[in-house]
């Protein structure tokens, strides 16, 4: 036996004690963490476009045909005023040029709009979630590496596709993975030293603190510092109905510019 290695003493008994109540808080820190991450972030950010997004494109699209149009209206004054014939396939050029980082912007939004249709399309139930979370859990007990300091390099390259399984949600993977570990094999804790428990305390405590700290900081970010606005009906009729104001406002310059131009463009 280990010199190192503890006898059944109280003192033992509390490292025993301390090490599954710390592996339990990192398990539920480091799966909150990282579904905060991969998934509730994603769901959120779709959930707030689909509610929110389509009204805040078509305003960028009403403010930058806007934009443009009184651009295009003061080139063709500045060429009248000059006594010249405007060259309107120049100025419609010139000024689709000055517009190209407003035109990726729309690009981009409207392909954000479309992945989050896609993401909120293939939504898994809640039965579903919940096993996944569990077999999460438990195959991260029995192989993440900061729970299981000593494991093969196997051991670390199932664990990799554990996480890419998860990811994926394919519950039947993580399923299958979880029959072929032998759990007989696994590392029991009293085998373990007296100091090597007391190393693994201290990592633990460490990585629980870092990711209490992320955790906190991501509730700070967008769309978390948001959530329940998400899901507040009126605040988001509310808003709604102020993007909606504003894309009848910049529609109406974008008539009144494009009358302008056609006056301009008849005279």
């Amino acid at each position: 036996m280990n010199q190192n290695t503890l006898a059944v003493t109280p003192e033992n008994e509390e490292l025993n004690r301390q090490l599954a109540q710390l592996a339990v808080e990192f398990l539920d820190l480091f799966t909150r963490h990282k579904g905060m991450v991969e998934d509730e972030s994603v769901i959120l950010n779709s959930l707030y476009l689909e509610k929110l997004g389509r009204f805040q494109l078509e305003l960028l699209q009403k403010k930058t045909e806007a934009a443009r149009l009184k651009m295009k209206m003061k080139l063709i004054q500045a060429a009248i005023n000059r006594d010249e014939r405007p060259d309107l396939q120049a100025i419609e050029r010139s000024v689709d040029k000055k517009f190209q980082e407003y035109f990726a912007e729309i690009e981009a939004q409207a392909a954000a709009l479309d992945q989050a249709k896609e993401v909120l399309s293939h939504l898994v139930s809640e039965e579903d979630t919940r096993k996944l979370k569990e077999l999460f859990r438990v195959l991260c007990k029995r192989l993440h590496p900061d729970l299981n300091p000593n494991q093969a390099e196997d051991e670390k390259e199932l664990f990799i596709k554990v996480k890419s399984a998860y990811d994926l949600q394919k519950i039947a993977e993580l399923q299958n993975i979880l029959l072929y570990l032998d759990e007989s094999k696994r590392e029991k804790i009293d085998s373990l030293s007296g100091d090597e428990k007391m190393e693994r305390i201290s990592r633990l405590e460490s990585n629980i603190k870092a990711l209490t700290a992320k955790i906190a900081q991501l509730y700070q970010t967008f769309p978390f510092n948001i959530k329940e606005l998400i899901f507040d009906e009126k605040y988001i009729t509310r808003k709604q109905n102020e993007l909606q104001h504003d894309i009848e406002k910049f529609e109406q310059e974008r008539v009144k510019y494009l009358n302008i131009i056609n006056i301009m463009i008849d005279e």
